[in-house]
């Protein structure tokens, strides 16, 4: 499976234009090789929007890239609504865990994202293994010197000064930005 990580700093007065131009994603549905997304605002630095999309593999996504990406952005009006943006492809290799789920639920039913880089794989805890609360869960393999490791949410049981305090960044999700 390949993940793609977009993260866009949006300033508050385009925050509404930003997140009205990201429900035009829906155009992903039925795309072949297209898995999923699911995105919202960083919940430490609510300037930044941050979406998950979920590919087959690479030769799906590219293309898509060289096919209907071009097209969708320039229908979304997207590209004026943020300052900054940085995009990452990973490849999981090894099987995300979709705890009792498919994908399409799990993106459904996930209130919050925690993302973070990791410098070296590491094992998850077992207070993390055990949360009620997960959906599912994603590591990379080493993509430029770093592991890409996300956690879905079903619920908001953090309380923001928790946020700010985690290792892994908190996403808000957005529900209007699920693409399914």
């Amino acid at each position: 499976m390949l993940l793609k990580w977009i993260r866009c700093e949006v300033d508050e007065e385009k925050k509404a234009a930003f997140s009205a131009a990201q429900e035009t994603w829906r155009d992903l549905q039925g795309y072949p090789g297209f898995l999923g997304q699911i995105g919202g605002w960083n919940a430490a630095k609510p300037q930044e929007a941050w979406i998950l999309a979920f590919w087959e593999n690479l030769d799906f996504y590219q293309s898509f890239m060289s096919d209907k990406h071009d097209e969708i952005l320039e229908r979304s009006k997207q590209t004026g609504t943020y300052q900054n943006i940085s995009v990452d492809i990973v490849e999981v290799k090894q099987p995300a865990e979709w705890y009792h789920m498919n994908m399409i639920e799990a993106l459904q039913n996930s209130k919050m994202l925690c993302v973070n880089r990791l410098k070296e794989k590491q094992t998850l805890s077992d207070r993390l293994k055990q949360d009620k609360h997960i959906v599912a869960m994603f590591l990379s393999e080493n993509q430029k010197n770093h592991h890409l490791f996300a956690v879905l949410y079903a619920s908001m049981g953090i309380s923001s000064s928790e946020w700010k305090n985690m290792i892994h960044t908190p996403v808000k999700l957005e529900k209007a930005w699920l693409v399914v």
